[in-house]
């Protein structure tokens, strides 16, 4: 008995291995059978499946093969070709590949002939068909139409139409007359609002950031606004504005704002990755570490004031690389901010700064500033800001005499407009931005120095096959005296060029230098023009590759301008190279190659994080 209990467990014991151990089979060969009107190349970088390429394989399941064939089906249908049909077949290899085979019998392309809509009194045609993506004459693509629908239906909400809804139909065939049928329902007017979710917060400071009140008609736009501007009070982790029938008679919704609050108080440690600020007000920002300790009360004595006190430890790689020692930035600052002043929503902020930077390969001497400034915001939408400032800094210098250290001092006012449309603020793919910055130092505010600084910054970003990505910076910047009798610009407010996040081919801030007392000293300028263009290309797990050139230019005067541009037609200034990029948790570390197009014996090897752009 003992035995043939023994031999069933053995028995059981290889089935389960049999069971357990299973072989891991790769994708081989991907072809693609009937694609007349799209291309295998096209196709292939579609299907998630993957053939070999180098060291990289890509494991094969039939789970994967079939969302593939499903997503060619799809790609083909925002093509026009509605009745596609596409199947799928494998072959198993001795080596455990699999030969996969796509074959699809394409159908007819259904073109859309004719568009008809009815119903339709608060939208127009043309906004209607812009919305939803349709264009006579060209391919019908429903998967577009079903996505762009959501854009049709909050235009209609913003109207006060909640129960909105479209239906569409069309005879199958080569060429589609699509009709429309728009029921926009009735207007929907806002009976009660109510928050829920407050512990300690005072209702007033939820109400007040309401862009809506009782009585008004449904407005998803202004609904959408109050949700941002609860938000950035600091006080909520969690806002949801959620509309329901109303037991009022007639086409009324009651809304419900709730929300979840945050910790009245934060003592926060971020570590991570920065462009950290130039010593010099004009210089380009350096690659670094940054340490932050920061404390927040976010509503100080339930005033609705947000008090915040934050200390910083900085880094630069730069420093590290190029100079063998670790010059460390000091900042610290105590804010106080409040989105109102008085009956007036004006997001504002008051901070009291100090900052120690010392030498960091950009200015001639390690700096003290410290001062006082103000800053108002103005948000038009999700994606443009303006944001204006009045500041006040004493400046000291180890290099200035006793008597120059008293006088020194900056008041300045400044303005910034911002415009960013990006899929995402760290490792973009698509989208672009647009930076207009403007400062006016002294005048009639006084002063040790008068004149005027502009800034031009433009980023683009374009998706290209294979996750990779086509970037492009460019930069103008122009600084003057507002007399001629006005004191020079001070060298810690010159523009500079050089480092990993300008001109890679040169040290930080060194693209132009010269010697002084057998000391190699960087040189700024009033002018400055920076050009940027790579191409990010993504490899296996965490690495990737980017191309990239940059070009700069740095001029004291106009003339000086003019010959500058005529050598940088012949090569002055400009850089190519290469760089590994590495993901990690606080974001991109680059080791990059850069090579100087005229001094190509010249060549740095540097670190840069987190992207230059």
């Amino acid at each position: 008995m003992p035995a043939a209990v023994l031999a069933f467990a053995v028995i059981i014991q290889v089935s389960l291995i049999g069971q357990i151990t299973t072989t891991k089979y790769t994708v081989g060969t991907i072809a693609f059978e009937g694609n007349n009107s799209v291309s295998s190349k096209e196709l292939r970088g579609i299907v998630k499946l993957k053939e070999p390429q180098l060291w990289n394989t890509t494991e094969f399941n039939r789970r994967s093969l079939k969302l593939d064939t499903f997503n060619v089906r799809n790609f083909y249908q925002t093509k026009g070709f509605l009745n596609v049909v596409v199947e799928e077949s494998f072959e198993l290899q001795y080596d455990n590949s699999t030969n996969i085979v796509f074959k699809i019998k394409e159908g007819p392309r259904s073109i859309l002939r004719s568009v008809e809509i009815e119903g339709n009194r608060l939208v127009d045609e043309t906004r209607i068909l812009r919305l939803l993506g349709l264009r006579i004459g060209r391919p019908l693509n429903l998967t577009a139409l079903g996505h762009n629908y959501s854009l049709l239906e909050y235009e209609y909400h913003k109207l006060g139409k909640l129960m909105f809804n479209m239906e569409h139909s069309y005879s199958p065939g080569e060429d589609i007359d699509l009709n429309l049928l728009m029921n926009e329902g009735p207007d929907i007017y806002i009976d009660s609002v109510a928050v829920i979710g407050l512990e300690t917060v005072e209702p007033h400071f939820v109400l007040r950031e309401l862009a809506f009140k009782s009585g008004d008609r449904y407005n998803s736009e202004l609904v959408q606004l109050s949700e941002r501007q609860l938000f950035e009070t600091s006080l909520f982790a969690l806002v949801d504005i959620v509309p329901k029938k109303s037991s009022r008679e007639g086409d009324w919704v009651d809304v419900t704002v709730d929300v979840q609050e945050l910790g009245k108080r934060d003592l926060m440690i971020e570590p991570g990755f920065a462009h950290i600020p130039s010593s010099s007000s004009g210089g380009e920002p350096v690659s670094g570490i940054e340490g932050a300790v920061r404390l927040v009360d976010r509503n100080l004595y339930n005033s609705g004031l947000r008090l915040g006190l934050r200390s910083t430890i900085d880094l630069p790689i730069d420093a590290i690389v190029n100079r063998g020692s670790v010059p460390v930035i000091f900042r610290s600052n105590i804010s106080l901010s409040n989105n109102w002043i008085l009956r007036l929503r004006a997001p504002n902020t008051i901070r009291f700064f100090v900052d120690r930077a010392p030498e960091l390969l950009r200015v001639d001497e390690p700096i003290l500033r410290y001062g006082v400034e103000w800053t108002g915001l103005k948000r038009y939408s999700e994606e443009s800001i303006l944001r204006g400032g009045l500041r006040w800094t004493r400046i000291i210098s180890d290099r200035m005499t006793v008597e120059e250290q008293e006088k020194e001092q900056q008041r300045s006012v400044s303005l910034r407009f911002r415009h960013r449309e990006l899929d995402n603020l760290i490792t973009p793919r698509d989208g672009w931005s647009l930076t207009l910055d403007s400062e006016v130092v002294g005048w009639i505010l006084g002063g040790t120095h008068d004149y005027y600084k502009l800034e031009f910054d433009y980023r683009r970003f374009l998706p290209l096959p294979r996750g990779r990505v086509l970037a492009f910076r460019s930069k103008i910047g122009r600084m003057e005296r507002l007399n001629q009798t006005s004191p020079y610009i001070p060298s810690y407010d010159l523009f500079y060029l050089g480092g990993s996040t300008s001109l890679r081919g040169w040290p930080a801030q060194r693209y132009l230098t010269v010697e002084q007392d057998g000391v190699e000293r960087p040189v700024g300028g009033l002018i400055k023009v920076l050009f940027s263009s790579e191409v990010r290309i993504p490899l296996t797990g965490f690495f990737g590759i980017d191309l990239f050139v940059d070009g700069g230019i740095l001029a004291v005067k106009l003339e000086e301008l003019t010959e500058q541009l005529d050598a940088w037609k012949n090569g002055e200034g400009w850089n190519y190279g290469a760089e590994l990029t590495i993901s990690t948790p606080l974001g991109p570390v680059r080791i990059y190659y850069a090579v100087p197009l005229t001094h190509p014996k010249d060549a740095i090897l540097n670190l840069g994080v987190p992207y230059a752009f």
